[in-house]
């Protein structure tokens, strides 16, 4: 979590007027709120469930939050972006192997897999913001990679295809993910890397 001001958006103000709210107490519930919706999921949490588990009174968290949506919506926004793969560095095609398998898997993002797929259609605001953290995360990353293939002599991309080329991979793992979310299957990532990124980034497909 950061500690940036007002990072949870949806929290409640502070009254004008009464003893200053503890602002410890914020972290408590939002780490509480994180830990039960990995475990049970957004339906089945409660805002009474977080309360037990962050150690403080139900009016302590309605102070706070008074819906269950905002209060997970500020809970996932403090998540951490994803963390870039080790790149092996033999070639381009297996460093682009290696991010589409730190994308394509959700196992180290639970709570993201869990909100964005359970609260998509009622909450299409806070998927959204999911989708764009994560779409971000692969921009970052294949620029990175296009630089380095471009400093060894690969062909230069331009903004514009980079842009379309982080869509197309985030169009992709998505589908392949299927509607609740599970890990790409490693054959469609190999799929996707010969027949899709190499294409795009060399113009000739990987040679097996």
């Amino acid at each position: 979590m950061n500690d940036q001001p007002n990072q949870h958006q949806r929290r409640l103000p502070q009254a004008d007027r009464g003893r200053a709210q503890d602002t410890t107490r914020d972290d408590l519930i939002i780490g509480a709120a994180l830990e039960l919706l990995g475990e049970k999921g957004y339906h089945s949490l409660t805002m009474t469930d977080v309360a037990k588990r962050a150690g403080v009174s139900k009016a302590t968290l309605y102070r706070r939050w008074t819906a269950k949506a905002d209060l997970v919506a500020d809970a996932v926004a403090t998540l951490d972006p994803m963390d870039p793969p080790k790149y092996p560095g033999t070639s381009l095609r297996d460093d682009l192997l290696a991010l589409l398998e730190r994308a394509g898997s959700c196992d180290d993002r639970p709570q993201i897999v869990t909100a964005t797929m359970e609260m998509a259609r009622s909450h299409p605001d806070l998927y959204r913001t999911l989708s764009e953290r994560y779409g971000t995360f692969v921009r970052l990353e294949l620029d990175k990679l296009a630089r380095q293939s471009t400093n060894a002599g690969g062909v230069v991309l331009r903004e514009i295809e980079l842009d379309v080329l982080s869509e197309t991979v985030t169009a992709l793992l998505a589908h392949y993910a299927g509607p609740a979310g599970g890990p790409v299957p490693r054959k469609l990532l190999i799929r996707m890397v010969d027949q899709v990124l190499m294409v795009l980034m060399t113009g000739a497909r990987a040679s097996k």
